[in-house]
């Protein structure tokens, strides 16, 4: 009797250890498909691009800032790093210049992007910071989840970055975030109220560039039907930079100037041509 109640438990109990996995997983929200941003054409959304973010630089790197929207203006490189394939980094990422997936489990959430950094990190388990953090571009991301729904469902990713690695910038107009690297990024991520295809990100900037920390709110399109291309930044990329100086590359396959009166390369390790 005893054999035959023990085999019964183990039929009984069978399906439901096994459906355990896919309940627990139901207690995490759905964030499939792929997400684009609304606007990546300046970190702050609510405000005009360019100048008009009136980022709140200390002098010293508002200085900075004019000094590489100049540059630009006449041709030049400026700050910003991804015209040569250099990394966007955190938080730039969060500008999701192609598209970005994301792929939730209990201890870890992926963020997958189809641009210059492809992949980060945020850990969910709980785990302390680090006593030393090797600096890196996507930096070293932890969250914890929190939920408002009556279901005991979570439903907001609430994430601090630190450990970062520069020089990074935050949009394409070149707002500078400090050399010393001790930016602190938090976000509180979640679908809007009000459409679930639409991912809001608050996100809060600590750093030393700053007078004072800056909040702003990203939002990103969901796609649930999406085909995933593949892109390549260094693919047919015409911009060519030696000594600090910007080129474009012809179609023909010569160097060009990017701006009026520019020198050519210094090319005193090439043989000099023969007359």
């Amino acid at each position: 009797m005893t054999v035959r109640c023990t085999i019964l438990s183990v039929i009984v109990m069978g399906p439901l250890v096994a459906a355990v996995p896919a309940m627990a997983q139901t207690q995490y929200p759905d964030w499939s498909g792929q997400w684009t941003d609304l606007d990546v054409s300046r970190w702050d959304p609510s405000r005009p691009r360019n100048l008009g973010q009136k980022a709140p630089l200390i002098p010293e790197y508002q200085a900075m800032l004019d000094a590489a929207m100049a540059d630009r203006a006449k041709g030049g490189r400026g700050n910003t790093p991804t015209i040569s394939c250099g990394h966007t980094g955190m938080p730039r990422a969060m500008l999701v210049y192609e598209a970005m997936e994301f792929s939730v489990h209990p201890n870890i959430t992926y963020l997958m992007f189809d641009f210059v950094d492809p992949l980060r990190r945020i850990y969910t388990d709980g785990r302390a910071w680090p006593s030393q953090l090797a600096p890196t571009w996507m930096g070293y991301s932890i969250g914890r989840w929190e939920g408002s729904r009556a279901n005991g469902q979570y439903d907001t990713l609430v994430v601090e970055t630190r450990g970062f690695k520069g020089p990074r910038i935050l949009d394409g107009s070149g707002i500078p975030l400090h050399a010393n690297n001790q930016t602190v990024v938090k976000e509180r991520i979640a679908l809007d109220e009000k459409n679930a295809d639409v991912l809001r990100n608050e996100i809060t900037l600590v750093d030393s560039a700053f007078t004072q920390p800056w909040t702003v709110t990203r939002s990103y399109k969901r796609n649930r039907n999406s085909v995933w291309g593949e892109y390549s930044c260094g693919e047919n990329n015409e911009h060519v930079f030696i000594q600090n100086e910007a080129y474009f590359l012809s179609a023909d396959g010569y160097l060009m100037p990017t701006r009026k009166d520019q020198p050519a390369p210094d090319t005193r390790y090439f043989n000099a041509p023969e007359k």
